[in-house]
């Protein structure tokens, strides 16, 4: 009898109990995943909600009449929608000559960030010489040193060259402290391009020149992207070398002109302020929307090259 019960259980599947005998094992891992899913969704749309909704109410803010900024409690929309800040923004305050000095220093420092760090993170990938492991870390300790410590010295400098309360001042300023990331960064990014692409370019007749100019810097054009995107964002919203470096109008930007808005106990204007703070967020935001496919189809296309 007992051997007629093992057959019999060995030979057919054993029954199911609880939850696995009324859905079945698939039902139960699909729900599985969806909770999963759910909880993954939940989290990104909480986390975005965190970061977005001060931006919204930025937005919303800017189109809102002055009186409308000191209502308790706040109306969540405006009651009428106003570009008077927009229009007193460009008309009252020298925002635009802020503006352009930002984007002056932003792009003046990003080219020579690119530049410089390029071409010497290049030189240390592919040459080889005395000292180069020393170097590559002291650049990696500079840049792990914070403004506020490198900031004098930089002022010295400025001061012994006589380029106090320029503009040239703030893009070497923003250089020096951008460089060594680039350097760092594109060193790794250079070592992950094989050399023997470059040798076979100089075997088929092109000078090492070329073989960078045609070969290696297409490849490299993911990490120029990358750390442009950095190097522009800091030299646009920085604010401790500008405080320092410059002092007349004509040559403030937009972190420190902005900042004189606000005094210790009272505010320039929270209307303009906001749309000030709008504008000065549309630049950044449309750099990376317009080189983010740049840097997507670079990585793909270095990819498949490499």
């Amino acid at each position: 009898m007992n051997k007629q019960l093992t057959s019999t259980f060995n030979g057919s599947p054993r029954p199911k109990a609880g939850v696995d005998a009324l859905f079945g094992e698939g039902a139960i891992a699909k729900f599985q995943r969806l909770s999963n899913r759910a909880m993954i969704y939940m989290l990104a749309l909480t986390m975005v909600t965190v970061v977005g909704f001060p931006l919204f109410w930025m937005v919303i803010s800017s189109f809102k009449l002055p009186n409308e900024m000191y209502l308790f409690p706040p109306n969540f929309l405006p009651a009428e929608w106003t570009l008077e800040n927009y229009s007193d923004l460009f008309t009252q305050t020298s925002f635009s000559l802020y503006f352009l000095n930002s984007l002056i220093v932003s792009v003046g420092a990003t080219s020579l960030s690119l530049v410089i760090g390029g071409l010497g993170a290049y030189s240390i990938s592919r040459f080889r010489f005395f000292g180069i492991a020393g170097f590559s870390r002291i650049t990696m300790l500079c840049y792990m040193l914070p403004e506020v410590l490198i900031v004098i010295p930089l002022y010295i400098y400025v001061i012994e060259l006589g380029l106090a309360d320029t503009l040239f001042a703030l893009i070497i300023g923003n250089t020096a402290f951008t460089l060594p990331l680039t350097l760092w960064y594109m060193k790794s990014y250079f070592n992950a391009i094989p050399a023997s692409l470059e040798e076979s370019a100089m075997i088929d007749g092109c000078t090492r020149l070329q073989a960078f100019r045609k070969i290696t810097l297409p490849l490299a054009l993911p990490g120029l992207i990358a750390t442009g995107m950095f190097s522009f964002n800091h030299a646009w919203n920085e604010f401790l070398f500008a405080l320092v470096f410059t002092s007349s109008e004509s040559n403030k930007v937009l972190s420190l002109g902005l900042a004189t808005w606000i005094g210790q106990d009272n505010i320039y204007s929270w209307g303009m302020l906001m749309a000030s703070a709008v504008l000065v967020a549309i630049p950044v935001m449309l750099f990376y929307l317009l080189v983010q496919r740049k840097l997507v189809t670079g990585l793909a296309d270095g990819g498949a090259k490499g």
